[in-house]
């Protein structure tokens, strides 16, 4: 019987539901696919693209949407992310992601013979559904242009401008486990510094658990860290 409270909204731009940082980012950023991705080449071309992808999903405010938390405890977080599978195979990339074609994915929900509660919770609240789904897909996209990065032979090469943006994704809690991950394969002075400032707890700049992260990234690089 929860009532999230989110309003439909309008994009001036036409029936879009995800913004337009989102739905202009280049391909194949924007889908998610990471197998794709990895095969990227490291071009320079390549490397800026990845450098401005993470630098508008960090300082975009229409990525960071105010999500309503679900009631204890939390469950129908499940049937939002199965509702986002939905929309990533009918709609694969943020461009065409339409309330149309949201509309055609809740018609599909309702025809099934048996819906489950939180199911039938989305069906009548898709609203909020697609509203989590603004983070989740700026999560996503930053983890997968680390994970690139971090794949490669030395990544400590990228260290003059991706140690900031993992840094700071780190402590905003976008991609950070594939961030810490890229921070511990560059193995540099600059990345092991940015890994002590956010071991820290339970005080620091990062989540407790992403600092539990940090922490034991640098016990792995043979260093103690500045845990307190």
């Amino acid at each position: 019987m929860w009532d999230p409270q989110v309003a439909r909204w309008r994009d001036p731009e036409g029936d879009y539901v995800l913004p337009r940082a989102l739905r202009s980012l280049p391909q194949p950023w924007d889908e998610c696919d990471r197998s794709r991705i990895a095969e990227l080449p490291r071009t320079d071309e390549r490397l800026a693209e990845a450098r401005r992808v993470v630098t508008v999903l960090l300082e975009d405010p229409e990525l960071a949407p105010r999500v309503p938390k679900p009631p204890s405890p939390g469950l129908l977080w499940h049937a939002w992310e199965e509702f986002h599978q939905a929309v990533g195979e009918a709609m694969p990339r943020p461009s065409p992601v339409t309330w149309s074609g949201v509309g055609a994915l809740v018609s599909a929900w309702q025809d099934r013979p048996q819906l489950y509660p939180l199911q039938r919770h989305v069906v009548r609240h898709v609203e909020a559904a697609m509203l989590a789904m603004i983070p989740s897909l700026r999560d996503d996209i930053t983890d997968s242009v680390f994970r690139w990065l971090t794949l490669d032979p030395a990544p400590g090469r990228f260290a003059d401008w991706s140690v900031e943006l993992a840094e700071r994704c780190v402590t905003e809690d976008i991609g950070a486990d594939s961030a810490i991950e890229l921070l511990g394969a560059m193995d540099s002075p600059e990345a092991r510094t940015a890994l002590e400032r956010l071991s820290v707890k339970p005080d620091g700049p990062a989540s407790w658990e992403n600092a539990e992260a940090a922490q034991s990234t640098l016990f792995d690089l043979g260093s103690g860290g500045t845990s307190r």
